[in-house]
């Protein structure tokens, strides 16, 4: 089932409200508004459900004719934090119809329980904390499993590369680093009974289109090794530029000191001659008076030749090589040696590397609880809507019991918060892929598709993105390779990469008293 927005003709089933109608605009059109609108049609723009015309049109298709509830998000893909919060949305729900809750969960948290009997309260309490430990798990959950995901599809790419081929290796890291982002998607259950061959409900939610990427690793991290060589031949360059620099720098200073030397040379055969001119006036003038008088100057007033500044040479924009001071003024030639060059800023790597995408920038936190708060009324809209038209009814009459949360991911996957439990993968391999085969999305001649699971229906719920659908597409990639070479694959794949049925190791059990 599709909820599609007001403003937009309807997909699968009309919402019952008029497209010209104006309660059907977005109201969280401005991000910056403090005023959360309580109409359920005011969805923020970046988490509308997908128009007809946007995204990936076979992906959305495949989404389109699914017959569990089905949400689309306006979103590339599905990010961790709006996979946890509509996953505790949906078990809050789940909890709520199979009688397990007198009241919503979120409505418990803001009610005030003095009023209750201490036997009630303890419950309630547990509930609850046992609510919000989950809620607090689930955050890193996604981002565990995103990593797995991510680092399996690395593995893949490392097994594909040739042995001791550098170049193949560097594209293939280079094609990996420039994709867009990648997606796939994740499975989980909610079991409510005391165990799993006796489950007395079975819910499952699958989120299509989950971002996959390795956590906590920088971007520029697989650059780094290609910047190797191009490394190395700038410090030879360098090497040798300052060699050349060393050597120009010492043919300058012989040069200054020849030219000092012509120079002192010079000044002193003028002295001289200026000496035996001045002796000679003497001898054969009039005696000089006895009344003071100021001796004429013997130079001009112009800089002496010792003076640097007629050494010096009109600096260019750009020099080449600082400029060399006079033999005189040793420290300062000293200091001046010493500085090095100005450099010049060279790129730091290919030029594929400047052309790679610049991420998109991250949503602020206003931004992004109004979009978790706009999915969360979409998927309440959508379960209204399925229990409205009979097609997806979760609700039904249940003694309180326990409820267990599990989750399907590679044998890589790792949080403390979750065991493996691959006892049980036969039998929730066979419940998911029943429940895939009734939904939709697996034909009856798929190789994945079993009989019916056995004991009571499973019921679910599928989260879309516009980005199309990942569960489709790695669909029709396994069935474009073919079986022919299945026993070949079976040998060559990592046992990391199979993926196993995982527990989280805390419960939770419901009340009825109030």
């Amino acid at each position: 089932m599709i909820i599609a927005p007001a403003t937009d003709p309807p997909v699968a089933r009309s919402m019952g409200t008029s497209p010209g109608s104006d309660a059907a605009k977005p109201a969280l059109q401005d991000s910056t508004s403090h005023n959360i609108p309580a109409a359920p049609p005011s969805l923020s723009q970046k988490m509308q459900v997908l128009s007809e015309n946007g995204g990936n049109k076979e992906g959305i298709a495949f989404l389109e004719n699914l017959s569990v509830p089905t949400v689309i998000l306006d979103a590339p893909v599905v990010t961790h934090t709006m996979a946890a919060t509509l996953s505790l949305s949906l078990l809050g729900h789940t909890l709520f119809l199979k009688s397990q809750v007198p009241f919503p969960v979120a409505q418990l948290m803001r009610m005030p329980g003095g009023g209750s009997n201490a036997k009630v309260a303890k419950k309630r309490e547990e509930l609850l904390a046992t609510f919000d430990t989950l809620s607090s798990h689930l955050r890193t959950t996604f981002v565990a499993l995103s990593t797995a995901y991510a680092k399996c599809k690395l593995a893949k790419d490392k097994a594909a590369d040739v042995p001791g081929d550098e170049n193949s290796q560097k594209v293939s890291r280079a094609s990996s680093s420039t994709n867009g982002t990648q997606r796939g998607s994740a499975h989980l259950m909610f079991i409510l009974g005391p165990s799993v061959g006796a489950a007395r409900a079975r819910i499952l939610l699958t989120i299509d289109g989950l971002e996959v990427k390795v956590w906590g690793e920088r971007v520029d991290m697989t650059s780094h090794e290609d910047a190797d060589e191009p490394g190395d031949e700038d410090s030879v360059d360098n090497d040798g530029t300052d060699e050349e620099t060393e050597d120009s720098d010492d043919t300058e200073d012989e040069d200054s000191e020849e030219d000092s030397d012509e120079t002192g040379s010079e000044e002193s055969s003028e002295e001289e001659g200026e000496l035996s001119e001045s002796e000679s006036d003497s001898a054969s003038g009039p005696p000089a008076s006895r009344s003071p008088s100021p001796d004429p100057p013997t130079r001009s007033l112009a800089p002496s030749p010792e003076s640097p500044l007629v050494l010096l040479k009109p600096l260019s924009a750009f020099p080449e090589h600082p400029p060399n001071p006079p033999a005189a003024s040793a420290p300062s030639t000293a200091t001046a040696t010493a500085t090095p060059p100005p450099t010049t800023i060279r790129p730091s790597g290919p030029a594929s590397r400047q052309t790679s995408p610049t991420p998109a920038p991250a949503p602020s936190y206003a931004e992004e609880q109004a979009a978790l708060r706009a999915a969360e009324r979409l998927l309440s809209r959508t379960l209204m809507t399925a229990w409205a038209d009979g097609g997806g009814d979760m609700a039904s009459e249940l003694a309180p019991t326990q409820t267990h949360v599990y989750l399907r991911a590679p044998r890589r996957f790792a949080h403390p918060a979750w065991i493996a439990r691959q006892n049980l993968s036969r039998t929730l391999d066979g419940v998911l892929d029943a429940h895939l085969l009734d939904a939709g999305a697996r034909g009856s001649g798929d190789a994945g598709a079993k009989k019916k699971a056995r004991g009571v229906k499973t019921e679910g719920a599928w989260i879309g993105c516009k980005g199309g659908s990942a569960f489709a597409a790695e669909q029709a990639r396994k069935a474009s390779e073919g079986t022919q070479d299945q026993d070949q694959k079976n040998e060559t794949r990592d046992e990391e990469d199979e993926e196993i049925w995982w527990a989280w190791d805390g419960k939770i059990i419901g009340f009825a008293d109030w």
